[in-house]
């Protein structure tokens, strides 16, 4: 079994395939009390994709787009709830996870995963078959020159203020899957690019998959991508991919529970 924990919505997939979707609740203990209500039959094990930075045991760190849950013990509560085993990893890295099995990265020894959705989140995978590591990154604060927006991470000029949903929504009074304006999303590829270009040189990357809710639904905003990367992207060429499915973090979830532990850097 597996859930997806996001910033804005939860998913919460069964072991006959069927996924329920739901707003996530910014309070942590109405959250545990929706998941544990999801659950109709009792689960063997549970993965957690998490939108923010856990430890290996399952406590959440830092949550930008949920603080109620900072400091509270995700994976322990959940597995006390369900009486089964828990394993918890940051939404990115799960969506790696789940691209590199069964999407656009399999096969690939050296790639990332990049989400775009309520917030900025990456994740990188190092090395062959069972020989890896997967590790989470803060490409999403990544400092951008020129740019004096605050994050909610209390730096000024993260990347994550041009390009996350939760940012934008606040500055422009809408969410993004109404804007429709082919000039705004020219101007989010062309931030864009230079972000997944950084993302992949830093960690010398030969492939990308873009995914997240921003990423699925908006169509247009893939050939300027796909031009500015190939004017940037002189030096190294990286084959970015837009992700298989929506549903990455999800997939990886389902991975993680039979993943080896020492595999997953939090």
């Amino acid at each position: 079994m597996a859930f997806d924990v996001g910033g804005t919505r939860t998913r919460v997939a069964a072991a006959d395939g069927t996924v329920v979707r739901f707003p996530t609740e910014p309070d942590y203990d109405r959250q545990l009390a929706l998941l544990r209500d999801a659950v109709t039959e009792p689960p063997d094990a549970v993965g957690v994709s998490f939108g923010g930075r856990v430890t290996q045991d399952g406590d959440v760190r830092v949550s930008l787009h949920l603080r109620a849950y900072e400091g509270r013990p995700l994976g322990r509560d959940l597995a006390a709830a369900l009486g089964c085993p828990v394993r918890v990893a940051h939404d990115a890295t799960c969506g790696l996870l789940g691209e590199h099995a069964l999407g656009t990265l399999r096969g690939e020894d050296r790639c990332g995963y990049l989400t775009l959705s309520t917030g900025v989140g990456a994740a990188v995978r190092l090395g062959r078959g069972e020989h890896f590591v997967a590790l989470t990154t803060e490409a999403g604060h990544q400092l951008v020159e020129g740019n004096d927006r605050r994050c909610g991470c209390g730096q000024t000029g993260c990347l994550e203020t041009l390009l996350g949903g939760a940012e934008l929504r606040r500055r422009l009074g809408r969410g993004l899957e109404d804007v429709d304006d082919p000039r705004f999303w020219q101007v989010y590829a062309q931030r864009l690019a230079a972000g997944i270009a950084n993302f992949a040189l830093s960690a010398g990357l030969e492939a990308v998959a873009v995914g997240g809710a921003i990423a699925a639904r908006r169509a247009e905003l893939w050939p300027p991508l796909r031009q500015a990367l190939a004017d940037r992207l002189t030096y190294q060429a990286v084959r970015v991919h837009q992700a298989a499915t929506e549903d990455a973090p999800l997939v990886g979830a389902r991975v993680l529970a039979g993943t080896p532990p020492a595999s997953i850097l939090h």
